[in-house]
């Protein structure tokens, strides 16, 4: 997590001392495929991933910074029953210009994780918290609007149901694409 800090860091630090911002604005749309996560102790106690994850993303972008929301979901086996976990995302994201198309990039936001496991009692939900930070590849040559990205998220969310709370962080690289709107 500071590594990811570090990064967002350094990229409006960037952006301050008058690196020029990107050309493209507008609406994007996305789709990331990810890792299996890696998850805490205690979410390992709960719930085991199983399956790589995935996100739907969307967004809009103002020269630098974006507005992003994202749903992002998984695989666990929770209690020897297959089931999902989501985690539902709204964050900023700043992105710095290296040259060539290429940018990096830095996300903080807020977020929504639940896990249901078809009992009230026992189903988790709690609010958080996430940051990320790649390397996006612009394809202003081939499509207009679109791009290549890599990166990693560190999700943070306290879990609670009847029983008590979870304190649950996950762990994920993902590669995915945007498409302007």
């Amino acid at each position: 997590m500071k590594r990811a800090l570090l990064v967002a860091t350094g990229m409006a630090a960037g952006v301050l001392a008058g690196f020029s911002p990107t050309a493209s604005a507008g609406g994007y749309l996305g789709l990331a495929l990810g890792t299996d996560p890696g998850v805490n102790d205690d979410m390992a106690q709960v719930a085991i991933p199983t399956s790589r994850s995935l996100r739907g993303l969307g967004g809009i972008r103002f020269g630098n910074l974006s507005v992003e929301g994202a749903l992002n979901g998984f695989g666990v086996n929770a209690n020897g029953v297959d089931r999902r976990v989501f985690q539902l995302s709204g964050a900023l994201k700043l992105s710095l210009p290296l040259g060539n198309d290429f940018e990096g990039f830095g996300r903080a936001g807020i977020e929504r994780t639940w896990l249901n496991v078809d009992d009230e009692r026992y189903d988790l939900s709690g609010n958080g918290f996430q940051v990320a930070a790649g390397f996006e590849y612009r394809l202003n040559a081939l499509v207009s609007n679109a791009s290549l990205f890599v990166d990693y998220t560190i999700h943070h969310a306290t879990l609670s149901n009847m029983s008590g709370e979870v304190s649950e962080t996950s762990r994920i690289w993902a590669l995915g694409f945007t498409i302007g709107i």
